[in-house]
């Protein structure tokens, strides 16, 4: 995670004694243009988008609202850049928030809870900036996007890179759940000397590594360029600026690495257990077959053989 994007699993809202993003209010300037704080919330379930976007219309919320198969787009205000608030949400459990105060914040975000249900703690969350109307190419620093124009594709684009980002840090909780599963199983070889468990447990928590990878993957769509960087080539770059500066890749690597060396451990595992149950397989029949001798040598002895 780059310093840039600063994740906790602190509870919705800036931190105490803090103001939105870096100390500024929304809408504030800078000089260069007008600033405006991003805040990207995780959240352990997917989302149900047509559901949720009842939240908003009881918030009366009055501009665009664009529900796409994957994203739910509300536009709270978009008259003039400093009063812009917008609100975007995606299927894979991850709402962002552009230039929306704490307090209307932190109700969308008690509201969403309500209906997604219970969480096992709160939202991860990041934050960045926006930076909009400086003049120039858009582009990325190290901690804000810079933009000339605050179209709703940018806007989305920005949004989805944040949203990845934050979902990854909860992939993230996921994979160390899994190694801590991993060094039980490898901690009780190495004291107990045998191996824990039976092969159908092994087995399904070797699907469990599969599955995460492929969430990652498929979930957040990592290696899909969203449909507006083929039609311009300003958030084509901004679009790889910002993914580089977030570093999505190297951290997708990093939990792919670590899955990949869970997975292959445990593929070990289940070889010996399988290697254990056919060889108490084989005693078994080598047991059955001196036993059917004996009853035969028996019987030889007490003339009771069949001819």
């Amino acid at each position: 995670m780059t310093d840039s994007a600063k994740s906790s699993s602190s509870p919705p809202g800036s931190p105490p004694g803090s103001k939105d993003s870096g100390g500024q209010a929304p809408g504030s300037g800078t000089g260069r243009g007008i600033t405006l704080p991003v805040h990207a919330y995780a959240f352990a379930t997917t989302f149900r988008l047509r559901e949720l976007s009842v939240i908003f219309h009881q918030a009366g919320a009055t501009g665009e609202t664009l529900l796409e198969k994957d994203c739910l787009t509300v536009v709270l205000d978009r008259s003039e850049a400093a009063r812009l608030r917008i609100a975007v949400l995606f299927d894979f459990g991850a709402a962002v928030f552009i230039g929306i105060d704490t307090a209307q914040r932190d109700k969308f975000i008690k509201d969403i809870l309500d209906r997604v249900g219970p969480e096992p703690h709160a939202p991860l969350t990041e934050e960045y900036l926006l930076e909009v109307g400086s003049g120039g190419p858009s582009h990325v620093k190290f901690d804000r996007v810079v933009i000339h124009e605050p179209t709703l594709p940018a806007l989305k684009l920005v949004s989805l890179l944040l949203a990845q980002s934050v979902a990854m840090d909860y992939y993230n909780e996921d994979v160390q759940e899994i190694q801590r599963r991993s060094d039980d199983i490898t901690f009780s070889m190495r004291t107990a000397g045998r191996l824990p468990g039976r092969v159908g447990d092994l087995v399904r928590f070797i699907g469990t590594c599969m599955e995460t990878k492929n969430d990652i993957i498929a979930t957040l769509a990592l290696f899909d360029k969203p449909d507006a960087t083929w039609e311009d080539a300003e958030l084509d770059r901004m679009y790889n600026a910002l993914r580089a500066e977030l570093e999505l890749d190297d951290r997708f690597r990093a939990l792919e690495s670590k899955l990949r060396m869970i997975q292959e451990n445990l593929v070990l595992l289940v070889d010996l257990s399988q290697h254990r149950s056919t060889w108490r397989l084989e005693m078994t029949v080598v047991v059955l077959i001196m036993f059917e001798v004996l009853i035969s040598l028996w019987q030889l002895a007490n003339g009771r053989a069949h001819p």
